[in-house]
């Protein structure tokens, strides 16, 4: 077997017991989702990285250079195949930084982090809406 299969068996392989896993044991649920998010997280750097070198390895006269690379012949083709997923991930990213950064600005256009008086009860938790008796809650509030 090529190391390439070799490699993407023992991956699916570790995925499947870390799905197993994590539906065994209530306190491994998040484990998937933070090694999927990390996975990513260096795909989408490999990318943007490859998608940046791109313009630096080409050399513009030379069409040999680039002609068997995936996009190939034409030097058009090689960008879009070879920088479209940087510049799929950078709008994407900047897509969310902006709904995150409005998500946290109030009513009143000022950002709320979560100190001071930004929502009701103290430090905007909303512990001032609680209006169980205090019998039901286990205790003083």
């Amino acid at each position: 077997m090529r190391t390439g299969a070799v490699t993407v068996i023992a991956l699916f392989s570790a995925a499947a017991v870390i799905t197993a896993a994590a539906a065994a044991r209530p306190r491994w649920r998040r484990l998937p989702k933070v090694i999927g998010l990390a996975a990513g997280g260096v795909l989408a750097a490999f990318l943007v990285g490859e998608g940046a070198a791109e313009f630096f390895i080409v050399h513009y006269g030379d069409p040999a250079s680039y002609r068997n690379a995936w996009g190939g012949p034409s030097l058009a083709g090689v960008f879009a195949v070879h920088s479209s997923p940087a510049v799929a991930i950078l709008l994407g990213a900047g897509g969310y930084l902006v709904r995150w950064h409005r998500a946290r600005r109030g009513p009143s256009g000022r950002v709320t982090s979560g100190s001071g008086n930004s929502g009701p009860g103290p430090s905007g938790t909303g512990a001032a809406c609680d209006v169980r008796p205090l019998a039901r809650t286990g205790g003083h509030r």
